[in-house]
This record gives C-alpha cells, sequence and structure tokens, in this order.
C-alpha cells in the first residue's frame, strides 16, 4: 500500500512539473524591448513581427498580453508603449 502511494505521488509530481519542463519562459529568460503601437495594429500583428520560427504566434501574444496587463480583448491604441517579448 505504502509503495502504491508512494509511485502515484511521484507520477502526480513529474505530471505537474512537466509543463514547466517544455515552457520557453522556464528555460530561457525574456528580453523585452519596448515598441509603441501604430495606427491599426493588432496584438496579434506585432506578435507575428516579434516572433522567431520557433514561436508559437498564440503563446507571443500569450506573453504580450500578459506583460502589459492587457484584457482577453487585448485591444491596443496608437502611440501606446507595449513591451514585448525578443530573443537574444
Amino acid at each position: 500500500m505504502r509503495k502504491t502511494i508512494l509511485v502515484l505521488s511521484l507520477v502526480l509530481v513529474i505530471l505537474a512539473l512537466t509543463p514547466l519542463a517544455i515552457s520557453r519562459a522556464f528555460v530561457e529568460p525574456t528580453i523585452y524591448e519596448t515598441i509603441y503601437v501604430k495606427p491599426g495594429d493588432t496584438v496579434w500583428q506585432i506578435a507575428a513581427k516579434y516572433m522567431t520560427d520557433k514561436d508559437d504566434v498564440r503563446e507571443v501574444v500569450f506573453e504580450i498580453r500578459r506583460i502589459n496587463k492587457l484584457d482577453n480583448n487585448a485591444k491596443v491604441y496608437p502611440g501606446q508603449a507595449l513591451k514585448v517579448p525578443v530573443k537574444s
């Protein structure tokens, strides 16, 4: 019984840590560049400009929204300063 509980506990710990291990944010530090929104810009377009071939644009959008404390609509305005993640 004890062995079963121990094994289940280890499996749960491994499952809990797996998303952190595969997350790029966990593996490499992020550097941010401040940009200014131009008329017609959207967060999606901005994210697409700053992503690499290894990135998923949805993750970059999420990171921009998170770091700039934007809501789910992620509405931005011309002249607004945004921090965007850049790869070193």
